[in-house]
């Protein structure tokens, strides 16, 4: 462990050294003290193209001295002195120089045809081939090299160009860097240093985020140290979860989106309670399910938004979403049986509110789902309604818990039943024993 522990702190510290030191182009996007020197060097607002590539009549031009040297790297470091042809390595240069102007490879290939002159463009590969479409298939198929040689439009470097290519080299940076913050933060998981592992996470995910295509990656590793924070700090876990989520709405992602939020209001439920917030973490999480028709995804949420509402003793809005739950279960050919257990829940919140209002709802769900009359939760409210009527409490306990019995009521149903019996009669009865 503490070997783990060790190795994850040395790539934290070497990722801060490529991140924060020198002068490099990196270095300058993340502060350090000479961004604008670093700045001038790449880009210099108020100097005109001077530097000119005379390579071959390449004519090409550069704004400073490094994107001309990255340009001669490129497409002059091996290139061939005949034809002025670019290659990315010498092998495939002496390769184009053999067969296109070795007159003694041309003698041999005319004496004797069967020779296998054709050397492969992989320089690790000795395979040779009789013929350039054999060898030209073989490159292809083993080594993915189709075509050796490099083409380049002799034109002047623009600075809109200069700076779409410094933004492909900041991609590439970021994908880099990004990496050793990730590895340190795996290290420091294996040492269960879950706080260190989830800062190291954060770290990648900002670098990822400092690039525009990179956002994915962002939400992976924010997503990743809310695991890690989870186990130690829960508002440190639901702040990486809603940046996760912030960038999963912003790229269209609802889906993933929907189950972070899903993820953050367990985490209310649990680690740091609070109903009020789960309740709104699920309310978001159901109505982004909702706009990418995930029905299903959004009727889980949208019960718990209910259930927590009535917990609340918000019964207006619990009624409504188990009404519209139970009504669509109605209407489903598979759901259809479980559209009672709503409409159970929806009168018991009716229940806590207006008896009136609780028989009046019962016939509307009794023409709704035409099952439902003959179902024990249906049996049980009238039943129900009766004791309240009566101001009976013995009766009001024998009644429920007959149907406990047979069928068991949980914390959620308990709890509400014992709300509705104080208003049978003694306030200060709180139990159904």
């Amino acid at each position: 462990m503490a070997e783990n522990e060790a190795k994850a702190r040395k790539k934290l510290e070497d990722a801060e050294k490529k991140a924060k030191g020198g002068t490099g182009f990196f270095s300058g996007l993340f502060g350090n003290a000479k961004a604008e020197e670093a700045a001038d060097l790449f880009v210099q607002e108020d100097s005109e193209t001077v530097l000119v590539c005379e390579e071959n009549g390449c004519g090409m031009g550069f704004d400073d001295v490094v994107t001309f040297e990255d340009h001669y790297e490129r497409f002059h470091r091996h290139q061939c002195v005949i034809c002025g042809q670019q290659f990315p390595n010498i092998h495939c240069l002496e390769i184009h120089a053999d067969e296109n102007h070795c007159s003694i490879f041309k003698a041999k290939r005319d004496r004797n045809p069967s020779l296998a002159l054709f050397r492969c463009y992989e320089a690790s590969c000795s395979q040779t081939y009789t013929n350039p479409e054999e060898r030209n298939f073989h490159s292809e198929e083993m080594h993915g090299i189709r075509d050796p040689s490099l083409f380049m439009k002799r034109r002047k470097l623009r600075r809109k160009e200069f700076v779409v290519a410094r933004m492909n080299q900041l991609s590439t940076a970021c994908i880099t860097h990004s990496r050793t913050p990730r590895v340190a933060g795996n290290l420091f998981k294996i040492s269960k240093l879950w706080r260190e592992a989830g800062d190291a996470f954060v770290r990648s995910a900002e670098i990822h985020a400092a690039a525009s295509d990179q956002k994915h990656d962002a939400a992976s590793n924010y997503a990743e140290a809310a695991n890690c924070y989870r186990k130690v700090s829960p508002q440190q876990a639901i702040d990486c979860l809603m940046k996760t989520a912030e960038t999963y709405t912003d790229t269209g992602r609802f889906n993933m989106a929907a189950k972070y939020h899903c993820t953050m209001a367990e985490i209310f439920e649990s680690e740091a309670p609070d109903m009020a917030q789960a309740m709104a973490h699920y309310q978001e999480a159901a109505d982004f399910y909702k706009g990418e028709e995930s029905r299903s995804s959004a009727t889980k949420c949208m019960i718990k938004v209910a259930q927590y509402a009535a917990q609340l003793e918000d019964y207006k809005r619990a009624i409504k979403i188990f009404e519209e739950v139970a009504t669509w279960e109605a209407d489903h050919p598979t759901l259809k049986y479980a559209a009672k257990n709503h409409f159970f829940q929806a009168l018991l919140c009716h229940l806590c509110t207006d008896l009136l209002d609780t028989q009046n709802a019962l016939k509307r769900y009794e023409e709704i789902s035409p099952s439902f009359v003959d179902s024990r939760e249906c049996k049980l409210i009238n039943e129900l309604i009766s004791c309240l009527e009566d101001k009976n409490q013995v009766k009001f306990t024998e009644v429920v818990k007959a149907f406990d019995k047979i069928s068991r009521l949980d914390q959620w149903h308990t709890s509400l039943l014992v709300k509705i019996k104080r208003s049978c009669g003694n306030e200060d009865d709180d139990d159904l024993k």
